[in-house]
C-alpha cells in the first residue's frame, strides 16, 4: 500500500523519512546538526524494548533531505513519526504499526517485510483496516460485523503482545497520545490495567530479535506523550526496560534553519510576484530576526509564521511582526507608532503632572520606555529577546506616588482610559498563592478556572501589570517573576503558554524606609562621656588627654535626609532583600537598572498637590450639585499649613489634610443646606485644628 492509502494516524508520519542519524555536516554547511535526541533514540533501539518520547513531540523537525536533487543544504520538515520511520528503516525493521485513536484502529506500514513476515495479529488488523476503508469509500462493505470487533485497548494489548514476541524481522508499535489511555490521578482498572500490566511484563521479558548482524534491535514499543505527568500511574516510567527520551524545544540554530527555510520561500514568492529581490545579506538578516523573535517556539510555529506573513502580505523584512502577531494576536505594534513615540517624548510633563514631586523617578521611567520604543529592550541579552516591554521596580516611602506613576504609565502607553491591572501582593503571602496567579494544577479544585494573572494577560496581551508591595509576597512566587522577566512567558495550570512580551511590569515596595541609618556626628563634641561615644588613653587613666570619636545615632529615613543618601539606602535595602532575605540574587539581576528609588515628599511640592486636590473637590461639587466652589486665600493657607504638618505621610498626608480640613466640614454644610444648581459657595475661612470637634468652615453663598 502507498503511504497515502495507509493514512497518517495522529499526524505522526510523513511520506519521506529524514536521513539517518549518521548524516554529518561540514563546518560551512548551513544545515543544523542532527538533534541529540534523535541520536539517543537510534541508540535506544538496540538496548531498550520500549521507548517513551516526551516533550516537544508534536513539532515538525526541519532536517536535511540528502535525497533531494541539487543543493546539499536542502531541508524538509518531518513529523516525529517520520523520524521513527527513518531510524527503523535504517535498522532493518520490517514494519511499523500505528495506533490511530481518531478512528480507533491500528494501521500497518510495511518497511521491508513481506505479508508473511508480519505478525499474524497485525495482518488481521490490516485486513480489518482495509475492510473499514473500503466501507468508508463506498466500495460495497457495510461494516455490519463492527460490533464483533474487540475494544480498542484489547486490540492494542494484542498488537503489543504480537509485536514483542515476533521472531523477526523487527517490528515497531507506535502509541501516540499515551496519556489518554488512563487517568493520571485515579488508578486505572479493567482493560487499561491489563494493558499496562502486560506492557511492564513484556518490557522485562523482551529479547532482541535474532539476526545475522552482531547487534540487532528489539521489537520496539514507542510511547508518545507531551508531558510525562499525563501518564497513568500504572505506567512503568521507572522501569529499566523503558528509555525516557525528552524531545526539547528547538535551540537557536534549529530555529535559524527553519527561519532560513521560511525566508527563502517568501523571498522567492516576493520576487516572482513583482516584489524586490533580496540580497543575501538581507535574507540572512531577516532569517536571524525571525529566529530571535521566535524564542520559545517550535519549528512548526516558525513555519506557521511564514504562512501568516504570506496571508497578511507582510514583506520578508517584517517577519518579526508576524511572529509577534502569531504569539499574542495583536495586529498592530503600538511601540513602533509615531504617536507613542511622541507621547514618550513629551512624557516628562505628562507624568510630572500625574506624580508631583518625583522628577528623578519620572526621568528614569521615561529612559526605560525610550529604550522599548527604540526596539532595544533586552538588546544586551541575545539569548532571550522576548522579555517584557518594560519593567519598573519602584521603591520609596508610602504616599509618594508609586501607584500613581504606574497609572500614569498605563495612560501614557495604552491610552487615556487605560488602568494598570493591579495585584496586591499582601494577599499572596500564603504558600498556595502561586495557584491563584497561574491556576491550580490538574486534579485540584479550581483547575479549570485558570489563574488570575495568566487569565488577565491572555485577555489583554498589552497590559500594565502592577504588583503592589512585592516584598510581602510568598517567596515561591518569585520563581514565576524570574521566568516572566527572563523569557517573557508563563505556563498556566492547564499547560497553556501565556506571553508577557507586550506587557509592562511595575513592582512597588517600601523596602528600606523603616531601616535605620547612621546620622551625622555632633559638631560640638557633646555627649563624649556617653557609652560608646569616646575612646582614648584618658579613659584608661593615661595622660589625661581625651580623644573624642564621632558619635553616631541610628534612626529611620525621613524627608529631611539628603535625597542622594535616601536613594542609596533604598538601593542597599533592595539588594539585601534579594541577596539575603529571599536569597534570590538572580532575580535582582533580572531587574538590572530598572530599580527606581522615589524621594520623600518635600515641602516645596505641597502647593501643587494641594491645588490638584482642591480642584478635584471643586469638580466633584460641580458634578454632583451643579454648584461652584471657591476658596479664599486664608482658607487655602490653613490647608497648606495642615498639609505640611502631615507631610511625613507623603502626598497621601496632603490628601488627608484636605479631607479633614475641607471635605468633612464641607460635607456637613452641604448636607444641612444643599446648594442649588448655579449657586456659588465661597470658603472664606477654615477654623479649628483638627482636635475636638474638628474643623469648621465659614462659607458665603450667592447665586451666580
Amino acid at each position: 500500500m502507498s503511504a497515502e492509502q495507509q493514512g497518517d494516524p495522529a499526524g505522526l508520519r510523513k511520506d519521506a523519512p529524514p536521513p539517518g542519524p549518521d548524516a554529518t555536516q561540514g563546518a560551512t554547511d548551513p544545515r543544523p546538526a542532527t538533534p541529540s535526541w534523535i541520536r539517543e533514540l537510534d541508540m535506544a533501539l538496540t538496548v531498550h524494548p520500549q521507548v517513551l518520547l516526551t516533550g516537544n513531540v508534536r513539532d515538525q523537525y526541519l532536517l536535511p533531505d540528502d535525497r533531494a536533487a541539487g543543493s546539499s543544504a536542502t531541508l524538509a520538515p518531518y513529523s516525529l513519526g517520520g523520524v521513527i520511520e527513518s531510524l527503523c528503516a535504517a535498522r532493518g525493521y520490517g514494519a511499523l504499526a500505528f495506533l490511530d485513536q481518531v478512528h480507533e484502529r491500528i494501521t500497518l506500514l510495511r518497511l521491508s517485510a513481506t505479508v508473511e513476515q508480519v505478525p499474524a495479529v497485525l495482518r488481521e488488523f490490516a485486513e480489518r483496516d482495509e475492510k473499514w476503508r473500503r466501507g468508508r469509500d463506498g466500495q460495497g462493505t457495510d461494516g455490519a460485523d463492527d460490533e464483533d470487533e474487540p475494544e480498542m485497548l484489547d486490540r492494542l494489548r494484542d498488537a503489543m503482545v504480537g509485536v514483542v514476541h515476533h521472531p523477526g524481522p523487527p517490528i515497531g508499535l507506535v502509541v501516540p497520545y499515551s496519556g489518554r489511555l488512563g487517568s493520571p490521578q485515579a488508578p486505572v482498572d479493567g482493560e487499561a490495567a491489563r494493558l499496562f500490566a502486560a506492557a511492564e511484563e513484556l518490557g522485562h521479558t523482551a529479547r532482541p530479535v535474532q539476526g545475522a548482524s552482531a547487534v540487532t534491535p528489539y521489537n520496539t514499543v514507542f510511547w508518545v506523550v507531551e508531558r510525562q505527568e499525563e501518564l497513568p500511574r500504572e505506567f512503568a516510567v521507572g522501569s529499566r526496560a523503558v528509555r525516557v527520551i525528552s524531545v526539547p524545544q528547538p535551540p537557536h540554530d534549529q530555529r535559524l534553519a527553519a527561519a532560513r527555510h521560511v525566508v527563502g520561500g517568501l523571498a522567492r514568492y516576493q520576487a516572482a510576484t513583482g516584489g524586490p529581490a533580496l540580497t543575501e545579506a538581507e535574507t540572512a538578516t531577516a532569517a536571524k530576526a525571525l529566529a530571535d523573535s521566535s524564542h520559545g517556539m517550535g519549528s512548526s510555529e516558525v513555519m506557521a509564521i511564514g504562512r501568516m506573513a504570506l496571508d497578511r502580505n507582510l514583506p520578508v523584512q517584517r517577519l518579526d511582526e508576524a511572529a509577534r502577531l502569531y504569539r499574542i494576536g495583536v495586529l498592530d505594534n503600538p511601540w513602533a507608532t509615531a504617536e507613542l513615540r511622541e507621547r514618550i517624548a513629551t512624557g516628562e510633563e505628562f507624568l510630572n503632572g500625574k506624580v508631583i514631586g518625583q522628577p528623578y523617578a519620572v526621568r528614569r521611567t521615561l529612559e526605560i520606555f525610550m529604550r522599548s520604543a527604540a526596539g532595544l529592550n533586552g538588546a544586551q541579552a541575545s539569548s532571550s529577546p522576548s522579555r517584557p516591554r518594560g519593567t519598573l521596580f519602584l521603591s520609596g516611602p508610602t504616599g509618594v506616588g508609586k501607584t500613581e506613576l504606574a497609572k500614569g504609565v498605563a495612560e501614557m502607553i495604552l491610552g487615556k482610559d487605560a488602568r494598570p491591572i493591579r495585584f496586591d501582593m499582601s494577599e499572596f503571602a500564603e504558600e498556595h498563592a502561586r495557584d491563584r496567579l497561574i491556576g491550580a494544577p490538574p486534579g485540584f479544585v479550581g483547575h479549570d478556572a485558570g489563574g488570575e494573572l495568566t487569565n488577565a494577560v491572555r485577555a489583554n496581551p498589552m497590559s500594565v501589570l502592577l504588583f503592589d508591595e512585592i516584598d510581602k509576597a510568598n517567596p515561591r512566587l518569585f520563581d514565576l517573576f524570574l521566568q516572566i522577566l527572563e523569557d517573557g512567558r508563563l505556563t498556566d495550570g492547564r499547560g497553556a503558554t501565556v506571553y508577557f512580551t507586550e506587557c509592562v511590569l511595575v513592582f512597588t515596595s517600601n523596602l528600606g524606609i523603616t531601616a535605620v541609618v547612621t546620622g551625622e556626628p555632633p559638631k560640638d563634641g557633646a555627649g563624649a562621656g556617653d557609652a560608646g561615644a569616646s575612646t582614648g588613653s584618658g579613659e584608661a587613666g593615661g595622660t589625661g588627654a581625651t580623644e573624642v570619636a564621632p558619635r553616631t545615632k541610628r534612626r529611620p529615613l525621613s524627608r529631611h535626609d539628603d535625597p542622594a543618601m535616601v536613594r542609596q539606602s533604598l538601593r542597599e535595602a533592595f539588594d539585601a532583600f534579594f541577596n539575603d532575605t529571599i536569597k534570590r540574587p538572580e532575580l535582582r539581576n533580572r531587574f538590572g537598572d530598572n530599580f527606581i528609588p522615589m524621594d520623600f515628599m518635600q515641602e516645596k511640592w505641597v502647593p501643587q498637590i494641594l491645588d490638584k486636590a482642591i480642584a478635584s473637590v471643586v469638580g466633584r461639587v460641580l458634578e454632583t450639585h451643579g454648584a461652584e466652589l471657591t476658596l479664599g486665600d486664608d482658607a487655602w493657607e490653613v490647608l497648606r499649613v495642615e498639609a505640611t504638618r502631615r507631610l511625613d505621610h507623603g502626598g497621601r498626608g496632603v490628601l488627608t489634610a484636605v479631607e479633614s480640613a475641607l471635605v468633612n466640614p464641607l460635607a456637613k454644610e452641604v448636607f444641612r443646606s444643599p446648594p442649588g444648581r448655579g449657586e456659588r459657595l465661597g470658603v472664606v475661612a477654615i477654623e479649628g485644628d483638627g482636635d475636638g470637634e474638628g474643623y469648621r468652615l465659614e462659607v458665603e453663598r450667592w447665586q451666580g
